[in-house]
């Protein structure tokens, strides 16, 4: 069986400062059929995860500096508005609504994405008393040699792999109080497929675009489409 290549040339009248994708001149590529050749494709791991891979503690009744756990819950009680002794906090993400939007650079896709969740407040009792939305980020940047701006990026729905819970506040083997600001973690799969239109004749692909010109930096892609605010907030 013939093996299939892609034949670069670069002497094809591509103006200065672009650069040259297309095939050799005895191979026009008028000729043969519109494919969508695939410049590359990977499998991809990304990472979701909210406040900080740290944890504080363990603190005893007393605290360390006026640093105790009511105190910290109390703050968080004001800054979200609750009413009620508050005795946790825990994050309930939402994992049928991710959102994901991918760019290409050269030689690389940038994938910026969220996974929607609530910040559940649990008050005495047990109940929850609020549950605040929230957007847990991730981002991922993945080599794909050949790739460039105006390829077309598809990628697959993401797959869970893994994922950690953890609330706020907990109790060590001692009886101490500790902080947790790891609340959740995620490990998403997805696979990235970038390809570009195309000339196939005789086992070699002819790229369509034959010139492509980078002017300067490229706009990343964001899943959230959101329109700046201009006008005051009413509290």
């Amino acid at each position: 069986m013939k093996k299939r290549h892609y034949n670069h040339h670069n002497n094809c009248g591509c103006h200065h400062g672009q650069k040259c994708h297309k095939c050799h001149p005895e191979h026009p590529p008028v000729q043969g059929a519109m494919v969508q050749r695939v410049v590359c494709t990977k499998e991809v791991q990304k990472t979701a995860e909210i406040l900080l891979p740290a944890a504080i503690g363990p603190l005893g009744p007393g605290g360390i500096g006026g640093l105790t756990p009511g105190a910290l819950l109390g703050a968080v009680g004001t800054l979200l508005g609750v009413v009620g002794d508050i005795i946790n906090l825990r994050v309930t993400p939402d994992f049928t609504a991710i959102q994901q939007e991918a760019t290409v650079i050269k030689d690389k896709v940038i994938n910026l994405g969220y996974i929607p969740a609530t910040l559940d407040v649990f008050v005495t009792g047990g109940n929850i008393e609020v549950s605040v939305p929230i957007q847990v980020f991730f981002q991922e940047h993945t080599d794909c040699p050949g790739a460039r701006p105006g390829d077309t990026v598809t990628e697959t729905d993401p797959v869970v792999e893994a994922d950690f819970y953890q609330d706020l506040l907990a109790t060590d083997a001692a009886g101490n109080t500790v902080v947790n600001l790891l609340l959740f973690k995620a490990i998403l799969c997805t696979r990235v497929t970038v390809t570009r239109p195309a000339i196939e004749k005789d086992g070699e692909y002819c790229d369509v675009d034959a010139c492509s010109t980078q002017n300067g930096p490229t706009r990343i892609k964001s899943p959230q489409n959101l329109t700046p605010n201009t006008s005051p907030l009413n509290g």
